[in-house]
């Protein structure tokens, strides 16, 4: 997916939180907003210019992990809203679907938070229900703490069915994605499945960066759902070459574009195929 000019502010916005975030200072702010300026080229993707701009602030401030706290708040927010709405869905495929795209609903840079009330859900199930019955592995490529919290009963489901499951996280702290070492601090004995690591520190996947299990599972054929919006920027540049699950909320006009949904929508959608 490339960039939008709309863009623009939105990763002047991420450059100002960031930066704030990691104890930075106005000069910083306007050397990351004039940065953005120079890698702003409509033959890039968002998330391209975004992990190009959170190493500038890292390399300059040497803050590790400037949304830690933003995390685990998140993180707690997301497990109080899971046992709430658990019992909203059908302890179904479809259902825990639903659920894990309900979970990236709840949105840090947004405020958002998880509502189950008027949801618009646009799924391709009947395709993804039967490459999961025929998939002996599954690749679930994870976005940040609320996901991992509501991905659980859907990793869960597809162990009780038999799958093989890799829930896949970033080696080191990037924005506020899901981390080994957020594993390490939230617990991964509630997550069903191999929790694994991406080997990579930044916001989506790019095909030459996947490395070790992942690759494999890319390669192998696989069962791959991906999470959120960041996954969906990056990994759209490339699904050509075999079949992916996009499960997200369609959080900006961006993306809501480039898959032809309304903002606001939950989807469930295979790649290749977003007419």
């Amino acid at each position: 997916m490339k960039v939008r000019e709309h863009c623009r502010d939105c990763l002047k916005n991420l450059a100002r939180q960031a930066v704030t975030l990691s104890h930075g200072d106005d000069t910083l702010i306007d050397a990351c907003c004039r940065l953005v300026d120079e890698l702003f080229d409509a033959t890039r993707s968002p998330t391209s210019i975004s992990n190009r701009l959170l190493k500038y602030v890292k390399g300059e401030t040497g803050a590790y992990d400037p949304y830690a706290g933003a995390k685990a708040v998140d993180f707690r927010r997301a497990c109080d809203a899971l046992e709430q709405l658990r019992g909203l869905f059908p302890d179904t495929l479809e259902g825990l679907f639903h659920l894990s795209a309900l979970g990236n609903g709840g949105d840090f840079f947004l405020e958002q938070s998880y509502n189950a009330d008027h949801v618009r859900f646009d799924g391709d199930m009947a395709k993804i229900a039967h490459q999961a019955y025929i998939s002996s592995k599954i690749l679930i490529l994870g976005d940040n703490p609320g996901d991992f919290v509501f991905d659980r009963p859907l990793a869960g489901r597809l162990t009780q069915m038999g799958k093989q499951v890799f829930y896949a996280v970033k080696e080191h702290p990037v924005q506020n994605d899901m981390s080994v070492v957020d594993v390490v601090r939230f617990g991964e004995g509630e997550m069903e499945g191999a929790v694994i690591s991406t080997g990579t520190d930044e916001v989506g996947i790019r095909r030459e960066e996947m490395s070790g299990k992942v690759r494999e599972l890319w390669e192998d054929g696989s069962m791959i759902i991906a999470k959120g919006m960041g996954n969906y920027e990056t990994i759209s540049e490339f699904d050509r070459e075999r079949p992916v699950v996009y499960v997200l909320k369609v959080k900006c006009r961006t993306v809501a574009g480039a898959l032809t949904r309304e903002v606001g929508t939950y989807i469930a959608l295979t790649g290749g195929d977003h007419g």
